[in-house]
């Protein structure tokens, strides 16, 4: 999904998290032209929309009002069991890709992801369900990104390049062409990922090396 998520007209949107990250994708649904009207969550600063106490109650309001979600929640793991939720109570959840984004029109993009101001997804790039493409972030040509997934500020993975589900690529780090990231292991900033990384690992440094045995 390219563009304005939802068609052509104004779209109104609640985005799910109040803190400063759903800020960034409030910001990107309303520069794009459409309207957030509530955020849910303890909030970070001041809201000039209504603060919704949970998820229940955006829920409740959006099957209602039939308005779009959107997932301004950090964590990878409550992304994605919120968009399953959402998808079980029939909520709408179109990607959020920012309007000084480049996304190719050859990509696959799933439900529930996010993607922030100037971040690029290359040709054939595959971002699973709850993906975040943060700020600045490349996602080459034949990148595969697993749901829940969080490609950080300024991090990069080149092209033929795997992550699997729930993995946290740190922001300015670079995973090398072709390198298979396992499914929830942790790439430190600024790192850059030369072989392979077995699930659940933590890797760090120029060339990322494991933290522990």
């Amino acid at each position: 999904m390219h563009g304005r998520p939802v068609g052509d007209r104004m779209t109104d949107w609640i985005v799910l998290g109040a803190g400063g990250h759903a800020r960034s994708v409030a910001d990107v649904v309303q520069r794009k032209g459409d309207r957030v009207v509530a955020v849910t969550g303890i909030p970070s600063g001041r809201w000039d929309v209504p603060v919704l106490v949970s998820d229940d109650e955006a829920i409740d309001l959006a099957l209602r009002s039939d308005l779009a979600v959107a997932l301004g929640i950090g964590s990878g793991v409550a992304r994605l069991s919120t968009l399953e939720r959402l998808r079980a109570a029939g909520v709408r959840a179109p990607a959020v890709t920012a309007s000084t984004a480049t996304v190719s029109a050859s990509a696959s993009i799933a439900t529930g992801v996010v993607v922030l101001e100037h971040a690029h997804v290359g040709p054939a790039a595959r971002l699973g369900p709850a993906v975040l493409v943060n700020t600045a972030a490349v996602v080459e040509h034949d990148v595969v990104v697993g749901s829940g997934t969080h490609v950080a500020p300024g991090a990069v993975l080149l092209g033929g390049a795997c992550a699997e589900d729930l993995v946290f690529v740190g922001a300015g780090a670079v995973v090398l062409p072709l390198v298979r990231l396992g499914e929830g292991c942790v790439v430190g900033a600024g790192s850059v990922v030369r072989d392979d990384v077995g699930p659940g690992r933590t890797v760090v440094g120029s060339p990322a090396l494991p933290t522990s045995p």
